[in-house]
């Protein structure tokens, strides 16, 4: 299970990095990124469920985005910061419509919809913060979007606004 676990997260993260390339040049040198792995507090994880030691840092500044992601024993959660827009987003999400989805009093829009994983994108000042979670096939968890609230409760307070 824990190889399936491994390979529905590096489909995810493979996923994800789909539209980097639509980065406008020089966008994100102007902006200063919040970055998830120093951002987002020990305490606050803990509190979301994942062992902050899990810490895997990814992406860069150069390419428009910083990430981070750890894993607890319920989900793999990930965290991303970019200089793109919410607009730009929206547009690139052809016929799926994204929806408002509110966690810890924040409303986002979420991306998509799957019981396994959960994909919310939150405005902010430099462009985005998107928060993915991803069940864990070995757990019989509920919806994910279900672990992602439970965890956004303590993890978007540390999301810059």
């Amino acid at each position: 299970m824990k190889r399936a676990f491994v390979v529905v997260v590096a489909g995810l993260a493979s996923a994800t990095l789909v539209g980097c390339a639509s980065e406008e040049p020089g966008a994100a040198a102007t902006k200063t990124l919040f970055e998830p792995c120093t951002g987002v507090t020990a305490d606050a994880l803990r509190a979301a469920g994942v062992d902050p030691a899990t810490k895997v840092a990814a992406g860069a500044v150069s390419a428009g985005w910083q990430t981070c992601e750890w894993t607890g024993a319920a989900a793999y959660l990930r965290v991303f910061s970019t200089s793109r827009t919410l607009d730009q987003f929206e547009k690139e999400a052809g016929p799926t419509p994204l929806t408002d989805y509110t966690v810890a009093g924040r409303t986002g829009r979420r991306l998509g919809d799957t019981p396994t994983s959960c994909d919310i994108l939150f405005p902010a000042t430099q462009g985005v913060i998107r928060m993915v979670v991803v069940n864990n096939p070995a757990q019989q968890a509920a919806d994910a979007c279900a672990t992602l609230r439970h965890m956004g409760d303590s993890i978007v307070a540390t999301f810059p606004t």
